[in-house]
């Protein structure tokens, strides 16, 4: 008998597995698919090497203003899929053979869970004591009215198999695949148009982030349709729901994820909706087992399931209840310039009702920002006396000061305390000091508000 049995190896299953064995549990670890899950093999490190990809070219085609001649400048897009998967193999057999460092047992098939103690493969029954799903999710399908070749449509996956860039496309949703697409895309000089249903693009980021993106958009000749979805399909002739006809060699499917929601006959059991249903410390309403990852539904991000893990893993261990708090989770959309969130947004906290005082600090006040010719952004926090609420950041290296935020809210750090930090100069970092400095009127390398002066 395995002390644990875990169903899926992409980041939450992977991380459960080898922290169980660092707390001496045996476990097994099944795997249908490939070890890594969707975020190694078919969504984060291919995506973001496909992403650095398009941004060299971009600072090559532009390269003149540096001081640098180019010349007949061309990119080959099959070899930077190449690179991709070459990457994604690289990492994929590394992390095999670090799970196997442990002592795991890998089972690379199809497991459904028969009882609560129970899981079988066509081959094999295992008996554990603890079962954790961990089966991740799947690029949402949707369908649209009208007449068209079902090769016209792609999912996020499909994406990673064109070895040939289209013409223009259609991406349907501004969330983080579509937007993520939609700039590397417009990289490559493919042209880009993104319908979203919402009132604006990213619909879940704070207001002035949203009002930024679209001004970027459209600078980058990026077309964008908010409140507007597909009416319908006729050949390469797609008709929005706001009147207008587009035409796109290809339509991307962008628009969230779906969880996969049969796991075997312990699936009738099993309190499930949307997502698997759990409790704060990631139980089911069934003894023994557990769900975590974008399979709950709590936050679908790779290292929001990671942490979940780690959490899970420790309150199996010691009955403690985890402090997972979704709030904490940091959110990036990669690009350039690349957007990192934090908390609470403008808008949640004014429909709460919470007194709160705000910084902006412009990216284009930083030294570094302009020796690198990357000025475009501001940084944003939310926050009382005692505590950060929320930060929104749009600037080059955001994934980066977005951390400094996250650390400081982890640990209850008031705002005060975190200006006592020096912050190297120059550097984008600095701004989060600037900002912070903001929150009492005292940043250094913005104008003083007229009334403000003595």
């Amino acid at each position: 008998m395995f002390d644990i049995g875990i169903i899926g190896a992409g980041p939450a299953g992977y991380t459960t597995a080898i922290r169980a064995s660092q707390e001496g549990m045996s476990v097994i670890l099944f795997e249908k698919g490939e070890i890594g899950g969707t975020c190694l093999n078919r969504g984060c490190i291919p995506t973001k090497t496909i992403l650095h990809s398009a941004k060299v070219f971009s600072e090559v085609l532009d390269s003149e203003k540096y001081g640098i001649t180019a010349e007949n400048i061309c990119f080959n897009y099959e070899k930077t899929l190449e690179r991709a998967k070459t990457i994604s193999e690289k990492i994929r057999k590394s992390l095999t053979g670090l799970i196997k460092s442990y002592g795991i047992t890998i089972v690379e098939e199809q497991a459904q869970i028969e009882t609560n103690n129970i899981i079988k493969t066509s081959q094999n029954t295992y008996e554990v004591k603890n079962i954790i799903i961990a089966s991740g999710s799947k690029p949402n399908i949707i369908h649209f009215n009208g007449s068209y070749n079902k090769e016209l449509i792609l999912t996020s996956d499909d994406i990673l198999n064109m070895t040939t860039l289209p013409n223009s496309i259609l991406i349907v949703g501004s969330g983080a695949i579509g937007l993520e697409w939609a700039r590397i895309l417009s990289a490559f000089k493919v042209k880009v148009s993104v319908v979203e249903i919402m009132e604006k693009l990213l619909p879940t980021a704070d207001y002035e982030v949203s009002e930024r993106l679209e001004r970027i958009f459209k600078r980058n000749r990026i077309d964008f349709y908010t409140s507007c979805s597909i009416d319908e399909i006729q050949g390469n002739k797609i008709k929005l729901s706001n009147g207008k006809e587009i035409e796109a060699e290809k339509v991307l499917l962008g628009a969230g994820r779906a969880v996969e929601l049969d796991f075997g006959s312990i699936s009738k059991n099993l309190d499930i909706k949307k997502y698997v249903n759990t409790d704060c410390n990631f139980k089911t309403n069934i003894d023994n087992i557990y769900a975590i990852g974008d399979v709950n539904g709590k936050s679908m991000l790779a290292h929001s399931a990671m942490k979940q893990a780690e959490e899970v893993i420790e309150y199996i261990k010691t009955g403690n209840c985890n402090l997972f708090n979704s709030n904490l989770v940091p959110s990036v959309i990669y690009g350039s310039p690349e957007i990192a969130c934090i908390g609470k947004t403008e808008q949640t906290l004014q429909k709460e009702g919470v007194n709160y005082k705000k910084s902006i600090f412009p990216i284009s006040a930083l030294g570094k920002a302009y020796a690198e010719d990357k000025i475009e952004g501001f940084i944003k926090i939310l926050a009382t006396e005692n505590e950060i609420l929320g930060a929104h950041i749009i600037s080059e290296e955001a994934s980066a000061m977005i951390e400094q935020i996250a650390i400081a809210m982890t640990n209850n750090i008031p705002p005060k305390e975190i200006i006592k930090t020096i912050f190297a100069h120059p550097t984008y970092s600095e701004g989060v000091g600037e900002c912070l400095l903001g929150l009492y009127n005292n940043a250094i390398h913005i104008p003083q508000k007229k009334e403000e002066k003595s």
